[in-house]
């Protein structure tokens, strides 16, 4: 049976796309499991609310090639945006530095779930899986 980090990196490179093969990813990038302690805010009824809402979304983001529940930033701020609507709050948006530390809040509170930093040069990515929902 794989480890959780490993299901995490390859969810984490198929969902990029970084290469055809997904077990595999391709040199230059790295792919690291971030230890969400480091990251993670004080709790707030928001964050409670939106691990809620978060965790009522895991099958429909099923990946059709790594077959491991995950959500990038940008599909924890989708549904982030979707509550604070629903609160009439102000949306934030995409590259607001709020939405990793909240996948943080997320990893450190159900230990299925493992945050993943991909990085090349620059550039940086996360993921947030949860490695409890592999087919």
């Amino acid at each position: 049976m794989a480890r959780p980090a490993d299901i995490a990196k390859r969810a984490a490179a198929a969902y990029y796309g970084l290469s055809s093969d997904p077990r595999k990813v391709p040199k230059g990038w790295v792919v690291e499991v971030v230890r969400p302690e480091s990251l993670v805010p004080k709790e707030t009824p928001f964050m409670v609310e939106l691990l809620k809402l978060v965790s009522a979304k895991w099958n429909e983001n099923i990946g059709s090639e790594s077959r491991t529940a995950r959500m990038s930033d940008l599909d924890v701020l989708v549904y982030a945006n979707e509550l604070l609507e629903a609160q009439g709050l102000p949306r934030v948006a995409p590259g607001d530095a709020r939405v990793v530390p909240w996948m943080a809040y997320m990893a450190s509170t159900v230990p299925e779930l493992v945050l993943v930093r991909l990085s090349q040069n620059d550039e940086r990515k996360h993921l947030l899986v949860n490695t409890a929902i592999t087919q």
